[in-house]
């Protein structure tokens, strides 16, 4: 009898020690999570890349983000040309920015795009889509980014890093993630 009275306790212990609902993990962790985070850049392309002429290369970015209790705003891409080592013993200097790309919006065409244009000219595309999360504040994105190479003013033979900066909607937050040596152009 002793034993059975041991085992219902241990049970009872158990129960009351793990018995946690989803509300009280989301009201523990929601605070801790940042307002809007980047977590990813990458491609699947296979470089180095064609810059110029009728075969020049689009570069399709893939991207990942979270969003907690805020909204997308503006997305800026910055593209910045890695520099020779110098010197002895070799130093490697800061990459110097090449070019930015300024999207109003987390979905659609950057600044310099005109799709109402009659031709429509479309030079780089960004599409973030939501995720399924069972965290009721939280938005999670995939994301793609198209970049038309050719219109970006790269020189061959040269790798560029890219920086990322995600914007909420009134621009009061961001997020930056840099993916260093990320592209190499021919």
């Amino acid at each position: 009898m002793r034993k059975y009275i041991n085992i219902v306790l241990a049970a009872l212990v158990t129960l009351t020690v793990f018995s946690c609902t989803k509300k009280a993990d989301v009201e523990g962790i929601e605070p801790k999570l940042p307002a809007i985070k980047l977590s990813s850049l990458g491609y699947q392309q296979v470089g180095p890349f064609i810059i110029s002429g009728t075969t020049a290369n689009t570069l399709l970015i893939n991207f990942g983000a979270t969003l907690t209790n805020e909204q997308t705003g503006a997305f800026k891409l910055e593209i910045l040309e890695q520099q020779p080592a110098v010197g002895t013993p070799p130093v490697t200097p800061p990459p110097v920015l090449k070019t930015t790309i300024n999207f109003a919006s987390w979905n659609g065409y950057d600044d310099t795009s005109t799709p109402t244009a009659t031709p429509a000219v479309i030079v780089h595309t960004i599409t973030a889509t939501p995720q399924s999360t069972t965290y009721p504040n939280t938005s999670v994105l995939a994301g793609t980014i198209l970049l038309k190479l050719s219109a970006m003013g790269l020189t061959a033979g040269k790798t560029y890093t890219v920086r990322a900066t995600a914007f909420n909607k009134d621009g009061s937050k961001s997020s930056v993630f840099t993916q260093g040596s990320f592209f190499t152009t021919k």
